[in-house]
Order: structure tokens, then C-alpha cells, then sequence
């Protein structure tokens, strides 16, 4: 079977390049990740949000279930192919076609950092004000009669560590304490590692990188990355290389808040929408 990947990232495009031999890491309904020495990348349904592992295919998510690939099947590499090696039939991606594009993410101009952070906080306020993920959200925006699982009381203690410890100049302790949300919640995608990779990405567009803060807060984060599960550290790592999704990137030119929201609900359950929480903290901090 041969199939085409439509879309990926130059990062996507960088790991294929210098990888030879892989396997399947793990088969989801939308998603088949392949685990190529110590990086992972995904291939999804047509369709799918942008991240910087993803190579979205040709295929709708019903096609993707079809084809019966299993976690632990051998995958081979070159410069512009894929080949899974299943026993039955081996299934051949190319990525030659694809529209690349590069998520490297930039912040925005020194001069408009102040009109930025107040417009983007404003935005994403109205977004999450709306929002019931049952998520991160609740913290800032959930029913005030509303109980909060155990998972979010304890994310919720956190944040607010770190908030007066920042409030006090202790960056150093507040960066750290921050860090304590690595693989806090279920999913894919641990909600506290979503929240973690927003707050990141926030920093980044204030041109925030190297303030003791948010150096404490990556070297902390580097330091754990198996304190989560396999793909969440992926993202965090990609995090740390200033690679973010293509939703995270449109940030920058502004967009308005119910482009946000049809951008940021379509990743995960509560993933993106975390990732919002995350980005929000930042511009307040």
C-alpha cells in the first residue's frame, strides 16, 4: 500500500532525515506514532492539527483503522519515505509531496510587547471564560460551587506556589516549583504537561527566554521529561527546542478570539485548550 503525508513540520522533515530504523510506538484511532531512537513522530488523519511531530496523511480516521498496523512493527526510513513493514503488507508513506512548514517559534517584535501581551491575554480571557473542558480551565474559570478533582486541586496548589514565589523575585523556587506539574492528569497528554508546554510558549512571545524564571522553569522541565508519559514528553521536548504547534505560532499575528477557540478546541479533549491556560499564565506572570 502506498499512501502520501499532505502536511509536516521542517522538524518532522529533520528527524526522517537523520533516522534509518524505527518501530511503531503506539496505535490510537487518528494517530500511529513511530518511535525513531530517541525521537517520536506521528502520522495522522487528514485534517489534524498541526504539531511539530506530525505528519498528516491522505487518510480520514476510519482509513487509519484499517490498516491494522501494530505497536512494535518494524519501520525503515530515507530521506522522503516511511515504510512500515508489517508481516501481512508492508505500507509505504511518502512525504516528497508535502507542504513543510516551520514552527520554530518567534517572539514578537520588543517594540510591541506590551500591546501584544494585554491583546492576546484579553483574547484568550474571553475564550476560557467559555470554555468546560473540565480541565486546566476549571481552575481559572470553573462554576465557583463546582468541586475540583484531586488532579486539579493539586495543579491548582501549585500554580499558586509558584505565583507568590514570583511575586517575591524567588524565580529560581518559582520555576521549580512550577516543573511539579509534569505528568499531572490522565490522557495522552497529561493536562500538566500541556499547561507547562503554554506557559513556555508564552514566554517565548514576550521575549521572556532568559529570565531566571523561565531558564529555571526549562532546566527543570529537561530534568524530567520520563516523569511523563512517552508522547507528552515528545511535545515538552519539542517545547524546549522552541518548536510548537501551528495554532501556538498563529499567536503571534493576533488572531481574534473565536479564531483561538476554533483553533485551540480541536486539539485533544482538553489539550489545547490547557495549552491556552498555559500561555495565559505566562502573560500575567
Amino acid at each position: 500500500m502506498k499512501l502520501s503525508i499532505t502536511k509536516m513540520s521542517d522538524y518532522a522533515s529533520g528527524i526522517i532525515k537523520k533516522s534509518k530504523n524505527g518501530a511503531v510506538h503506539s496505535v490510537y484511532r487518528k494517530t500511529i506514532n513511530l518511535s525513531l531512537g530517541k525521537e517520536l513522530i506521528a502520522l495522522q488523519a487528514k485534517n489534524s492539527p498541526l504539531s511539530p511531530i506530525s505528519l498528516v496523511t491522505e487518510l480520514s480516521a476510519h482509513d487509519m483503522e484499517l490498516l491494522s498496523i501494530k505497536a512494535g512493527t518494524p519501520v525503515r526510513l530515507s530521506a522522503s519515505q516511511i515504510e512500515i513493514c508489517s508481516p501481512d503488507k508492508s505500507c509505504v508513506i511518502s512525504c516528497a509531496g508535502a507542504d513543510r512548514h516551520n514552527l520554530l517559534l518567534r517572539p514578537v517584535d520588543a517594540a510591541q510587547t506590551g500591546e501584544f501581551r494585554l491583546y492576546l491575554a484579553e483574547s484568550i480571557n474571553v475564550v476560557l471564560s467559555g470554555t468546560k473542558t473540565g480541565g486546566f480551565d476549571s481552575i481559572f474559570y470553573g462554576e465557583p460551587k463546582r468541586e475540583l478533582s484531586l488532579i486539579l486541586l493539586t495543579a491548582k496548589k501549585i500554580i499558586r506556589e509558584c505565583e507568590e514565589l514570583y511575586r517575591q523575585q524567588k524565580y529560581q523556587k518559582a520555576g521549580s516549583r512550577l516543573t511539579s506539574l509534569i505528568g499531572l492528569g490522565g490522557g495522552l497528554t497529561p493536562g500538566g504537561d500541556d499547561f507547562l508546554c503554554g506557559v513556555l510558549a508564552g514566554l517565548t512571545l514576550t521575549g521572556q527566554e532568559n529570565h531566571e524564571f523561565c531558564r529555571a522553569l526549562r532546566e527543570g522541565i529537561n530534568s524530567r521529561l520520563s516523569d511523563t508519559v512517552d508522547i507528552s514528553a515528545a511535545f515538552l521536548s519539542c517545547a524546549l527546542k522552541g518548536q510548537y504547534s501551528l495554532a501556538v505560532n498563529t499567536l503571534r499575528h493576533k488572531p481574534s478570539p473565536g479564531e483561538i477557540l476554533s483553533m485551540f478546541s480541536k486539539i485533544g479533549h482538553s489539550s489545547g485548550i490547557d495549552t491556552l491556560c498555559g500561555v495565559l499564565y505566562a502573560l500575567k506572570l
